[in-house]
């Protein structure tokens, strides 16, 4: 498996995803198998507004830099974040899209996956602390939930990259004007349809 991250900052990331991959392998190697056909890459990187994403034209598992190098985050952790996205990636091979009507119940099958792989492990209790407090919080799975989550993860990957917080306020500000400019275009769009 390919684990691309950006030298420049060092290899611990790299160092803590390949030792993930290695606690999957030995805790759960059918599991295992499955990652490696499923993805064909895991990539270190900044995403905005989430620890993890599959990305479905390359079959990539995201992992944000700040979620794998945080200190408080165990590899038991990012193994489970690696496993939810490997099953993203397999959901969307058995023809299982993302569309909103269906990620909240894409989103339990993840999860499940998770606190399956979760139950292997000795220490698996951060994974299930995590997963529960998915489930059990107000998270909303609407495409205008994940936009507002967007907006404000950009602002934080941005300043995380080094931009001054006023060019990241400002980016934001901007986004969401735009965002809302593109939401009242759409109902005056709809409102203009005649009815069926």
């Amino acid at each position: 498996m390919l684990i691309i991250y950006d030298a420049d900052k060092g290899d611990k990331s790299a160092d803590k995803v390949a030792a993930a991959l290695h606690l999957i392998q030995v805790m759960d190697p059918v599991r295992y198998r499955r990652v490696v056909r499923d993805l064909k890459q895991i990539w270190i990187t900044t995403i905005p507004g989430a620890a993890g994403q599959f990305v479905r034209s390359t079959s990539t598992c995201e992992l944000d830099e700040r979620f794998v190098t945080g200190e408080h985050i165990s590899i038991e952790e990012v193994a489970g974040a690696i496993v939810h996205e490997a099953t993203h990636a397999r959901l969307d091979q058995c023809g299982i899209g993302y569309e909103e009507r269906l990620r909240t119940r894409v989103e339990e099958v993840c999860m499940r996956r998770e606190l399956a792989f979760a139950a292997k492990l000795p220490e698996g209790a951060g994974i299930r602390r995590w997963v529960e407090a998915r489930q059990n919080g107000p998270v909303d799975y609407s495409n205008a939930a994940f936009n507002t989550r967007e907006i404000a993860g950009i602002r934080d990957a941005m300043i995380h990259l080094g931009m001054p917080i006023w060019f990241a306020d400002t980016i934001v500000f901007i986004g969401r004007l735009r965002r809302r400019g593109s939401a009242k275009r759409q109902e005056g769009k709809s409102a203009s349809e005649p009815p069926n």
